[in-house]
């Protein structure tokens, strides 16, 4: 789990450099496989969506990673809707 959510803070990081590619890359790599903290990673999920959301709105795959992140929130009780 703190794998992930490390993950997700250098998605952060590369998002707020400018390098979406890089900041995809980390955040769909942190919700892969079992998250056993919800709560956690939700969290740090929902700072990158806003960092998404803000800087790469217009940018399809930054549309589609907000994307997986709603699936996920109707897939598994408790994960991030926002």
């Amino acid at each position: 789990m703190r794998n992930s959510e490390a993950r997700v803070t250098l998605g952060v990081a590369a998002a707020r450099d400018g390098d979406l590619e890089q900041a995809l890359v980390y955040g769909e790599r942190a919700l892969q496989g079992e998250r056993q903290s919800v709560p956690s990673l939700n969290m740090t999920s929902r700072e990158l969506a806003a960092v998404m959301r803000q800087r790469y709105s217009a940018e399809p795959t930054a549309q589609e990673y907000l994307s997986h992140l709603h699936e996920l929130g109707r897939e598994k009780p408790g994960f991030l809707l926002f």
